[in-house]
């Protein structure tokens, strides 16, 4: 009897220990545990279609707990709650970023800005050779050195036409010049620059690539297009360790500003830069989520651990593989079915440059990556090569059946209902570069494509009409990572002449908001961590000066974002 009552005794003191142990585990957690903090007084809109707008949103550890009207917010979050007032702003799901490349951005803010009005000064050749000139003597380059400049739009030249070699020699003879247009599809390049990469009259344009002559001549004019530029640009875009994590975290102070919460790098070039971000990561200074995609060529090497690599570590992830089909219209190194409106001289039905004439060489990738479960992420600009992807998205779904790819066709700037269709039934998804309309929509109807063809530029309400899912990029470096002017152009169709291009192709303004954020997580299988508010979901978010579904929707590109929150912490504030 004496030993069953001391077991009893010792049963009573262990389980008084163990419940000492637990409250006091309870008591720590909960005083650990931060306080929620509650949006109030502002327009709340959600992208979540079962309640559109709110009252109040509260967030405790980074994520959203409550959503919907205040009392009930204010309960689900506790007493102990601070208080975040609106004052009567806009507060939505933070920008999600569907294409564009952060390390060149943050290349082409290390360079001249040679960019036309609204994003730079230069509207003229004259204008170029001077800002050469002033930025070789504020850098204080010695002769030798590379002298680069990046985002001139010959179509808003006065002189209507690209510099040659001959305009950048009257700049210098003792630095090789390289300039770089606004697409990144082509460069122009000095004498000098020229004799670096060893073009020359008996230098034969490489496969995907030209490099443009003199008339009646086999002299290279300087100006070298797709593959062509491939050599400079890699001297250019070259960097030391250093001024990769400077350019970095440049460009990510600029996409916060603009309201991203996520942004993307969609052709990693190396393993040099893929360390920066790493590096950037463990020290912090990544403060939004970067999804990057690896250029094809160095894919294999960037993606061998995948399965690894494809989760945030420290806001940094690998989400794919980029491949590219063709260049850009402007330049005219779109692929086209059917040949450029105004034909060059020397040019004969001429329809773009396809970086990929051998369609079994893309089936053969693009299976590969199927094969490998590599989110697949093609750059497909003109008609043609928007064929060419069907194709290979068709092979390689007939080889690899069955799972959810949401491969991502990137630009598809004349894209046609049998081509929605045809990537409907297989999955695929659409990323359009909205700016185009404004920046480049009346040059299209003159030059480019005709004002038949012109007004389907993106056509952005017929691919949603076919049931895809959307989103609208800026592409940056090539336009500023500008959201809100994206969304504008989406709904409104403006170009530079006030003419609206395809009016039948606007979009509502929620439409286009979705396109900013909940699609974009859904491209890159994210839409149940971010892009909408609610419970459960990451506080990402950005604060606007103005309600986009109320103001006049010529104003929205005049919205101004106030802060952007990511994971509840303000990353940025006016």
């Amino acid at each position: 009897m004496r030993k069953i009552r001391q077991k009893r005794i010792l049963a009573v003191v262990v389980t008084a220990v163990v419940v000492s142990f637990l409250l006091i585990v309870s008591s720590c957690t909960v005083k650990n545990r931060q306080a929620a903090t509650i949006y109030k007084n502002g327009t709340i809109l959600t992208m979540n279609d079962a309640r559109p707008t709110a009252e109040a949103v509260a967030v405790r550890d980074g994520k959203i707990v409550a959503v919907g009207a205040l009392a009930e917010v204010q309960k689900a979050a506790g007493g102990n709650a601070k208080t975040v007032d609106l004052n009567g702003k806009t507060l939505m799901p933070g920008f999600i970023d569907s294409h564009s490349h952060l390390s060149l951005m943050g290349t082409k803010l290390a360079l001249a800005n040679m960019s036309n009005p609204p994003a730079g000064p230069i509207t003229s050749i004259e204008d170029i050779k001077n800002e050469f000139r002033k930025w070789i003597k504020e850098n204080n380059l010695k002769p030798g050195d590379l002298v680069a400049g990046w985002g001139y739009d010959h179509t808003q030249l006065k002189e209507h036409r690209h510099p040659t070699r001959d305009d950048l020699d009257e700049i210098s003879t003792e630095h090789p010049i390289v300039l770089i247009h606004f697409s990144t599809h082509q460069v122009v390049l000095n004498s000098l620059a020229l004799e670096m990469v060893g073009y020359n009259e008996n230098t034969p344009d490489p496969e995907g690539g030209r490099i443009l002559r003199y008339p009646g001549t086999k002299k290279p004019n300087g100006i070298a297009q797709e593959t062509a530029s491939i050599p400079i640009k890699l001297k250019v875009f070259g960097a030391t360790y250093e001024e990769k994590l400077k350019r970095i975290t440049k460009a990510l102070d600029k996409y916060m500003e603009e309201g991203f919460t996520t942004a993307q790098d969609a052709a990693l070039l190396d393993t040099a830069w893929l360390a920066a971000y790493r590096h950037l990561g463990r020290d912090g200074v990544l403060k939004i989520d970067v999804a990057a995609m690896p250029f094809f060529k160095t894919a294999d090497m960037l993606m061998k651990n995948f399965e690894q690599d494809k989760q945030y570590h420290n806001h940094f992830r690998l989400a794919g593989v980029k491949l590219i089909l063709d260049g850009g219209s402007p330049g005219r190194s779109a692929y086209l079915r059917e040949p450029y409106y105004v034909q060059e001289p020397g040019e004969k039905n001429f329809r773009g440059v396809p970086l990929f004439p051998n369609q079994d060489d893309i089936d053969r990738m693009v299976t590969s990556y199927y094969e490998k479960g590599w989110p697949t992420f093609i750059h497909a600009l003109g008609d043609a090569a928007v064929d060419q992807a069907v194709h290979a998205v068709r092979t390689a779904e007939n080889k690899f059946p069955g799972k959810d790819r949401r491969t991502q066709i990137i630009h598809a700037q004349l894209f046609w209902p049998d081509q929605m269709d045809a990537l409907k039934q297989l999955g695929a998804t659409v990323t359009f570069q909205m700016t185009h309309v404004y920046y480049f929509g009346d040059f299209h109807i003159k030059q480019t494509f005709g004002p038949e063809r012109a007004e389907h530029l993106c056509p952005m309400k017929t691919a949603m009409d076919h049931g895809l899912n959307v989103t609208i990029h800026h592409d940056a470096p090539v336009h500023p990572p500008d959201q809100l002017f994206i969304i504008w152009s989406a709904v409104n169709r403006v170009t530079r002449s006030g003419h609206v291009l395809g009016p039948d192709e606007r979009v509502s303004v929620m439409d286009a908001l979705k396109a900013s954020t909940i699609n974009a997580a859904y491209q890159i299988f994210e839409e149940d961590l971010k892009g909408s508010i609610e419970p459960g979901k990451l506080a990402d978010f950005v604060v606007l000066s103005d309600n986009p579904m109320t103001i006049d929707p010529m104003k929205i590109k005049d919205i101004e974002v106030l802060e952007t929150i990511k994971e509840g912490e303000t990353v940025f504030k006016r």
